[in-house]
């Protein structure tokens, strides 16, 4: 069988779908800041043709078809395998049940993808050339640096709550006055109340029972992306009862904000999102 010879800008593609699991073709086309969706489409099609990829899209007759979304395939997995030394064996082997995934879990990957688009857009470009760094020789962790991962790098993180909380994203931030840990949660869009009742008695259970500050931590920041402001209001309730019992010296930060707030900024150019932020230092 004859070698399936991928382009430099394929690889990166193969990537950027191994970070998130599930991403459109429009989110490919942001972060490889590429004029024309075409060429990305061709690409994809061709990643396709070789078994790389599997691209999910539904033609509408009289409508605007969606970006067609895509994930890795058997051979896409092998090729991450074969060409990457610093791959994660057991988040690989979670991606083998992809193609069975719900509909909601792959909106989730996609709205993690426009989170980062989105909140972090001046970063793209060093998110993207950081992506095959990290997964060739590992992850080094610097002074005065912003970082953002996904699950597929946690096993490279020494995070100590990392593996309990289990977020959709996590990003580092070190500055002088120390290390800001933030940990980023999609919510579905029609998750019942005992599952947020559930969420947060685990982050607090996970916060009491490890010992995870000391003196090079600034704060624990928490985002939660919501479906609506009901979901909001509900969180806010829930969480001043925690905040009562938590008596941890580390600052902790909770924001909320809707998938329409996360939108609107993206759609009008706006500057702020309007986060709902709670933190233990107001208490």
């Amino acid at each position: 069988m004859s070698k399936k010879i991928i382009t430099k800008k394929q690889q990166t593609i193969i990537t950027l779908i191994l970070s998130f699991r599930f991403i459109n073709s429009k989110q490919i086309q942001q972060f490889l800041q590429h004029k024309d969706h075409r060429r990305i489409n061709t690409w994809l099609k061709d990643l396709e043709q070789k078994n790389y990829i599997v691209r999910e899209f539904k033609p509408r007759f009289g409508a605007l078809t969606k970006p067609t979304v895509c994930y890795l395939t058997v051979l896409g997995r092998k090729y991450i395998r074969n060409t990457f030394k610093n791959t994660d064996e057991k988040y690989l082997a979670r991606l083998r049940d992809d193609k069975k995934r719900s509909k909601s879990f792959k909106v989730r990957c996609q709205v993690i993808a426009d989170c980062f688009l989105i909140i972090f857009s001046n970063k793209v470009s060093e998110f993207v050339k950081d992506l095959e760094v990290r997964l060739k020789e590992g992850i080094t962790l610097h002074y005065n640096e912003f970082q953002f991962f996904n699950p597929a790098f946690y096993h490279d993180l020494d995070f100590i709550l990392l593996p309990q909380l289990k977020p959709d994203a996590y990003v580092y931030i070190r500055r002088r006055q120390g290390i800001t840990h933030t940990c980023i949660y999609v919510l579905d869009a029609y998750i019942p109340r005992l599952m947020l009742q559930y969420t947060l008695k685990h982050i607090f259970t996970v916060l009491n029972e490890e010992d995870w500050e000391d003196d090079s931590i600034s704060s624990l920041q928490i985002y939660f992306i919501c479906p609506n402001n009901m979901v909001i209001i509900y969180l806010r309730r829930l969480l001043s009862s925690f905040l009562e019992r938590y008596y941890g010296s580390n600052t902790l930060i909770f924001h909320f904000a809707t998938r329409n707030q996360l939108y609107k900024r993206q759609k009008e150019h706006s500057e702020k999102i309007g986060w709902i932020t709670v933190s233990t230092d107001d208490e």
